[in-house]
């Protein structure tokens, strides 16, 4: 029987118990029902590197840590102000609901991906200087 699509507010039901800081249970919510959660797969490796789209930029995260190059993770999380940032926060939610969307790409590409990616992560620390 094929799995259904929640709805927002189902899925805010399902993960309530996330909900302690609203601002960012919702911003998780709508990351991971927006397929803004990525599990990049290369291939014929089988090596993964997950990212989810960020509202400055892709903000890598290794779920089994867990962490996350958003500042908020190296202040909130890391500071021990919250528990999770949004991003590791809508990983959860898009991991359990079967909502990550997987992008395929050549091994050959890793080093460009990575390059990439980093540049990204960096380009928009700048951007908040």
């Amino acid at each position: 029987m094929p799995k259904t699509i929640e709805s927002k507010e189902q899925l805010a039901s399902r993960f309530a118990q996330y909900s302690n800081d609203q601002g960012q249970f919702k911003k998780a919510i709508e990351a991971a029902f927006g397929g803004c959660v990525k599990r990049h797969l290369f291939l014929p490796s089988g090596r993964s590197i997950y990212t989810v789209v960020g509202s400055n930029a892709d903000e890598f995260i290794d779920p089994e840590k867990p962490f996350c190059s958003c500042e908020s993770y190296f202040y909130g999380v890391l500071g021990a102000k919250v528990k999770y940032c949004y991003h590791i926060l809508s990983y959860k939610i898009a991991d359990e609901s079967s909502l990550v969307q997987e992008v395929r790409f050549d091994d050959e590409e890793y080093d460009t991906f990575m390059g990439l990616l980093a540049s990204d992560v960096l380009k928009s620390r700048d951007l908040k200087k």
